[in-house]
């Protein structure tokens, strides 16, 4: 099934877009195909501390670079880099 994948604030830069659709069915085969679509150093930024994932708009409970999660048909799917403050 095709999901949206978007990319917020500093992630979108590292990976060079900032929406991708994919044909993936869980969170095991999101990381699958970013691991082999992304670069190397893209891949590496989504994978930090702190970078959380979203599944319709609701923050994951697990470690997303863990997570055997289905994703639900049309899901959006949202990749947030760690809070700062200033």
């Amino acid at each position: 099934m095709t999901v949206q994948v978007k990319f917020f604030a500093s992630l979108r830069e590292s990976v060079g877009a900032d929406l991708m659709s994919l044909e993936v069915g869980s969170v095991a085969a999101l990381r699958e195909t970013l691991s082999a679509e992304l670069s190397s150093t893209a891949y590496a930024t989504l994978c930090a501390d702190g970078v959380r994932l979203a599944i319709n708009q609701k923050f994951t409970t697990e470690d997303w670079q863990h997570s055997r999660l289905e994703l639900p048909a049309g899901a959006e799917v949202a990749f947030l880099p760690p809070v700062t403050g200033g």
